[in-house]
């Protein structure tokens, strides 16, 4: 039974704007903060809730190890204390990215917002 290649989709969400250093600096920088805001969709949500989950489950696999003598439980206790900081470290990392992008998202949706209701209430007064 061959095993299924990895999946691309959570590094193509996030990551297909990476930023890239050119001459115009900060205008190149926040052009590629808002085309990132529009790519954080619903997937990604549930990437980060299956990296999350394999975290969990790493976590869960070494406890139950430890009812097996062949196994140190000191050993077993370090690597648990690594994935739990390693899954800390990715979703601090993750998470920042997400509110950056929802917070231009809902700044960018609060301007075509009010730019809407001053136009109506220009036409209705």
């Amino acid at each position: 039974m061959a095993a299924e290649p990895p999946r691309q989709e959570f590094h193509h969400d996030i990551e297909r704007s990476r930023t890239r250093q050119e001459p115009s600096g900060r205008r190149a920088a926040c052009t590629a903060v808002r085309r990132r805001a529009k790519d954080v969709k619903v997937p990604v949500y549930k990437h980060l809730l299956d990296i999350n989950a394999g975290f969990d489950q790493v976590v869960r696999g070494l406890a139950a190890l430890r009812k097996n003598d062949a196994f140190l439980s000191r050993e077993l206790d370090r690597y648990s204390a690594l994935a739990k900081e390693t899954r800390a470290a990715t979703n601090s990392y993750l998470i920042g990215v997400l509110e950056r992008a929802e917070t231009r998202e809902a700044g960018r949706r609060f301007g075509k917002r009010w730019e809407r209701e001053q136009r109506e209430e220009s036409h209705s007064g």
